[in-house]
């Protein structure tokens, strides 16, 4: 168990024991939260998983807020949601504000039945600025875990897990250069490194040295350092949305170099761990411009399907 998610880890576990049995589950809801990368949607998952497979009857619904939003055949008055055992409602802060009270009932009417809800979330309930206080309220009456990013020392171990996994043999000076570049912290981006390290290894005889590593990963175009610098972020949404890296960073206010502007400071709050005043000093805008920015974002993604299919591609790229 990784320190970083040992409170989360035991939270889950709790709410499983509680399911199984058939009893009242503690704090209700559990809020896990953190950047993306983190592993909240993977504790979410696994218990859905290891629940909907017990054999006691167990009924499990997995829900994401950002399809409910964005989809009128979604619904969340469903009776199904009210009476299942498990519901994991997902990314809870791209739910659109026409669907924030039924949210509430729903989350009411689970509370009232005794019944477990997980919620993930990128920041805590207090931090969720687009969702209405009635909302914010009922997720903060549960028990909240945040889940940070991963520590070298803890990078260090899932490598080492996943290289074993995949029959990738590294040196131990090799395994520690490794951990020490995705400054981000993330599990995917941890896990990230081995993908193409796993295509080569079978060609060495022996286990990979640092130097081989680092040559395999500038051959194949494999990013050796924390892979969510601010330039990277502002390179990739520049091109995505067909406008140059000096427009976005310059004072233009066109629609399509806003929107794109808007769209790389709500990324890279998002997928750094950065304060606001230092994210606007890197933009060279101030931190409440920021912070408008990145709540036009989530507004705009709950309405603008095209818009949230760019920004998760933009967020699968830079992940």
């Amino acid at each position: 168990m990784l320190p970083e998610n040992r409170v989360a880890v035991r939270a889950v576990r709790s709410v499983y024991r509680s399911v199984v049995a058939g009893k009242r589950p503690g704090a209700t809801p559990l809020v896990l939260h953190g950047p993306p990368g983190t592993g909240k949607s993977h504790l979410s998952a696994s218990l859905a998983r290891r629940l909907s497979t017990s054999p006691n009857g167990v009924t499990v619904r997995v829900v994401s807020a950002g399809d409910v939003s964005r989809s009128p055949e979604e619904s969340l008055t469903d009776d199904e949601l009210t009476d299942c055992d498990l519901l994991a409602l997902e990314d809870v802060q791209q739910l659109s504000e026409h669907k924030t009270d039924a949210a509430c009932d729903l989350l009411d009417r689970r509370t009232a039945r005794r019944r477990a809800t997980v919620v993930t979330a990128h920041a805590g309930p207090s931090q969720l600025a687009n969702l209405p206080h009635r909302l914010t309220s009922r997720l903060s009456a549960g028990l909240v875990v945040q889940l940070g990013p991963l520590t070298p020392s803890s990078r260090r171990s899932i490598l080492a897990e996943a290289a074993t996994a995949k029959k990738v043999r590294l040196t131990d000076e090799a395994l520690d250069w490794l951990s020490e570049q995705v400054t981000g912290g993330g599990v995917r981006a941890t896990l990230g490194l081995l993908q193409n390290l796993a295509q080569v290894a079978s060609a060495f005889p022996g286990p990979l040295t640092r130097a081989d590593v680092q040559q395999t990963l500038a051959e194949t175009g494999q990013p050796t350092s924390a892979p969510n610098d601010i330039s990277r972020i502002v390179e990739r949404v520049a091109a995505a949305f067909g406008v140059s890296e000096k427009e976005l960073l310059g004072p233009s206010r066109l629609r399509s170099v806003l929107q794109s502007r808007q769209v790389a400071m709500y990324l890279a709050r998002e997928l750094m761990e950065l304060s606001l005043p230092r994210l606007g000093a890197a933009f060279g805008r101030d931190h409440t411009t920021v912070l408008h920015a990145c709540r036009k974002v989530e507004t705009a993604l709950t309405e603008d399907t095209e818009l949230a299919k760019r920004v998760r591609d933009l967020r699968a790229v830079l992940a």
